[in-house]
């Protein structure tokens, strides 16, 4: 059975980023554990919970075929988290997906697993340009953007389409 492993924000993000990947992975039989790195419930932005089945720390990174960061501008936050890189990079090395969404790219330009990779986000705070040039990257101005094993995704209008390009990817 394919596993993904849902990595939320604490707080303070939108539902459906994780309410409508959540329902397409299901619907494909895929399983998905939800974790988040500080607490057990996470809160966002409409009023949704989610309960976590565990903390970051409590995975082994070798039985996901897919981690997906559901962050919002809370995912600043984890920039330093040593936890996360150390999965991120690993799950890379292993040819796995690694899948971001809305703000979330930002570690992963940070973490330097973007280098030469092609890729998309929310740029809120016009600062793109700068980051894409510091980690030898390649920013597209599209909604989903598949580069290897990564996929990133700009904007919620883009929520269906993130979660089958997941789906698509972890068909190999």
């Amino acid at each position: 059975m394919i596993k993904i492993l849902m990595v939320l924000a604490p707080k303070e993000f939108r539902d459906l980023e994780y309410i409508v990947p959540k329902a397409f992975f299901e619907q494909k039989l895929v399983c998905q554990v939800t974790t988040t790195s500080t607490e057990t419930i996470s809160y966002w932005r409409f009023g949704f919970e989610v309960s976590s089945s565990g903390m970051i720390v409590d995975y082994k990174n070798d039985i996901f075929d897919a981690i997906v960061f559901v962050w919002w501008l809370w995912s600043l936050n984890y920039r330093d988290n040593e936890t996360l890189q150390y999965m991120t990079k690993n799950h890379l090395w292993a040819w796995k997906i690694v899948a971001s969404i809305c703000a979330a790219p930002r570690n992963l330009l940070s973490w330097w697993v973007m280098k030469n990779k092609k890729f998309t986000w929310a740029n809120w705070d016009n600062n793109l340009d700068y980051l894409a040039k510091e980690s030898g990257s390649l920013y597209e101005k599209k909604n989903v953007v598949v580069d290897w094993n990564i996929i990133t995704w700009s904007w919620p209008e883009a929520v269906e389409e993130f979660a089958l390009a997941i789906i698509d990817k972890l068909k190999y």
